[in-house]
């Protein structure tokens, strides 16, 4: 019985220990390498997190007033979009990222597909807290790498050749 109380407390005691490391931060705001820029969003984020000052500014914009061209979207096969991520690295001191991004975003929602996107913030100098970036060659921002059945298969760098609707929809043909 004692030995039955011992494990339970150790139980109790170290496995909410252990798993707390596994726990993934988003949205971590840390400050920036470059003396230009202030604050910056590092590593795992989300829609929520650039919803929030200082960055709403530029994203609430940007994510509202893009104009989705839904009869592109209309000629996507949409069985084909179950096979496609997303990993987009950005920096929220870019104006690049500030302008492509929330576009990026505003048409994965509009597929239905926003949880296939997973978004990485990194500093002036292209790297993160976490160093997920290491492996990718990312030297500007964004970087959009999109992926079908695991394997790269289009990288947008900065911009879309003529928008996120056409190259969607030449990849998924």
């Amino acid at each position: 019985m004692i030995k039955g109380i011992i494990i339970l407390v150790l139980l109790l005691v170290i496995f909410p220990l252990v798993t707390k490391g596994q726990e993934k931060i988003y949205n971590l705001e840390t400050e920036s390498v470059s003396p230009n820029v202030k604050t910056i969003l590092n590593g795992p984020m989300t829609k929520e997190g650039l919803s929030e000052m200082p960055y709403k500014i530029w994203f609430n914009t940007n994510f509202k007033t893009y104009l989705v061209d839904t009869e592109t979207l209309s000629k996507i096969k949409k069985k084909k979009l179950k096979e496609l991520r997303i990993l987009a690295f950005m920096g929220t001191w870019c104006h690049d990222s500030n302008r492509e991004i929330p576009r990026l975003m505003r048409v994965m929602e509009e597929l239905g597909i926003s949880d296939q996107l997973v978004l990485y913030g990194l500093d002036v100098d292209k790297t993160s807290i976490e160093g997920r970036e290491k492996g990718y060659n990312i030297k500007n921002t964004p970087t959009i790498i999109i992926s079908m059945d695991g394997k790269e298969v289009k990288r947008i760098i900065e911009r879309p050749e003529v928008s996120f609707e056409s190259e969607l929809r030449k990849i998924v043909k």
